[in-house]
């Protein structure tokens, strides 16, 4: 099942400390690392979000530990049987729980430098976007696929997203919110959620 929750960022320190208690030590570690309010409050929400997840799909009410890949894929300390993956922007958060390895990705729909395209884009695909009426749209979709894919085999960053083909990215389906794209590994549309449907 895929779940988002969107304007994360009108969320505050009121949500922050009533959140806490929810938290696993883990994932507050994780959130003390963090520099910015904005990336706080966005690995708050996420875990929130898989703890909906679980607790919906599977009447999981523990907090939950993760371990973690060879390339940092988080998975579940106590279920080798459920699969998941979080990902956030700055105004959104996206979940996808499932019991194959999967994978999700979402973005903010923002300016992307040429030059940055070009890092991710392969020729091809820097042509026909540039020639796009909406260049940047575009740009973050594909990134946001790319992501996913890479995200579904645990390899993250360090696969070459320009050598990603249009036949390694099938099975990923998009998306559209009002400031962002999502990219899931499956079919179906995601569950928008509110803030007050995870605390």
């Amino acid at each position: 099942m895929k779940y988002i929750i969107e304007n994360t960022d009108k969320l505050d320190d009121e949500f922050l400390n009533s959140s806490i208690s929810k938290l696993s030590l883990q994932r507050l570690r994780r959130m003390d690392e963090l520099r910015t309010r904005s990336d706080k409050i966005n690995c708050a929400a996420a875990y929130l979000l898989l703890r909906y997840a679980l607790r919906k799909e599977y009447g999981i009410i523990d907090a939950p530990d993760f371990r973690f890949g060879k390339n940092g894929k988080p998975y579940l300390c106590s279920r080798d049987d459920i699969f998941f993956n979080l990902s956030h922007s700055r105004n959104s958060c996206a979940c996808i729980i499932d019991t194959k390895e999967t994978a999700c990705d979402i973005a903010d729909i923002r300016h992307i430098s040429d030059n940055t395209a070009r890092y991710f884009c392969s020729e091809e695909e820097f042509s026909k976007i540039c020639t796009s009426e909406n260049k940047n749209y575009e740009l973050v979709k594909l990134w946001c696929i790319k992501e996913c894919r890479a995200k579904l085999y645990g390899r993250g960053l360090a696969e070459s997203f320009k050598k990603l083909t249009k036949g390694e990215l099938q099975g990923i389906t998009v998306y559209e919110g009002e400031r962002y794209v999502s990219s899931f590994f499956g079919e179906g549309k995601p569950v928008i959620l509110g803030i007050e449907d995870i605390i």
